[in-house]
């Protein structure tokens, strides 16, 4: 399993290089072997698939407000609707779990509809399907692909498929699933919430880690279980380790991509799936 991981991440870096290289890419990192490259968000069409409310903001939260300050088309996909997302459901049941479940899932949905307003994103999209379940909804495949044949995005943003959270994984199944059988070409752009990854892209987000900050405040219910702004902040600035940064510069931080065509990356996904 080791090996065969090793050799999917070493495809991972060269599959995506000659559409950086041809999109604005600025630099190569030596830091990541060569295999990192800087790039500047433009104004495309963009699609985001967040599992959960928050990680979109965690993952991608200072791309998205920059691709928003270049004048980008940027819509936000939350698969699951956050009734599960606190342990206090799990001591519950009948009436009284299902009331507190609704109570959930309006709050996260307003908190989500804040943070996505700071980061610049004014079209938000919920699928509703059940927090920690995505991986055996049937129908969020055919709801996505009504949502990608209307948008029909440049760049769709999504947790890459080594995350280890299951909502996170089943994400890639479903974009793929839904994009089965249509002409749509768009870049698939991994983002890390959770499990980093070895990125091919890099992105500097200093001129928007304080708006990612106060989108991540927005998120107050689930700061209060885990202190998620500080580990995805920290994340960031240890991404800054792979930017070409000039002598004595300090400081810094940046989000981490594995960036690939749509075909290569449900390629490798399914390879991936197989020798699981």
């Amino acid at each position: 399993m080791k090996q065969l991981t090793k050799a999917l991440l070493k495809r991972l870096s060269r599959a995506a290089r000659p559409y950086l290289q041809s999109s604005g890419l600025l630099q190569v990192s030596g830091v990541y072997n060569h295999s990192a490259m800087v790039w500047q968000p433009g104004a495309e069409k963009i699609l985001v698939l967040a599992p959960h409310m928050d990680d979109e903001t965690i993952g991608c939260g200072g791309t998205l407000a920059l691709h928003a300050q270049r004048g980008a088309q940027i819509a936000v996909v939350f698969l699951t609707d956050g009734r599960n997302g606190s342990s206090e459901v799990n001591t519950l049941y009948g009436e009284e779990r299902e009331r507190k479940q609704r109570e959930l899932i309006e709050l996260r949905t307003t908190e989500a509809r804040a943070a996505l307003q700071r980061l610049g994103v004014n079209r938000m999209i919920c699928l509703d399907a059940e927090d920690g379940a995505l991986d055996r909804c049937d129908w969020a495949a055919g709801q996505l692909r009504d949502v990608l044949l209307k948008h029909r995005p440049d760049i769709v943003y999504l947790p890459f498929y080594l995350e280890e959270h299951p909502d996170h994984r089943a994400a890639s199944r479903v974009l793929l699933d839904a994009a089965e059988g249509t002409s749509l070409q768009f870049q698939c752009m991994g983002y890390e919430v959770w499990t980093p990854l070895f990125p091919n892209c890099l992105v500097r987000i200093d001129s928007t880690v304080e708006t990612k900050k106060q989108a991540l405040q927005e998120y107050r219910s689930q700061l209060k279980q885990c202190d998620y702004l500080h580990a995805s902040i920290g994340l960031n600035a240890h991404r800054s380790a792979g930017l070409l940064n000039p002598p004595g510069f300090q400081g810094g931080y940046a989000e981490a991509f594995y960036a690939t065509p749509l075909s290569q990356y449900r390629e490798q996904f399914t390879a991936y799936r197989n020798h699981r």
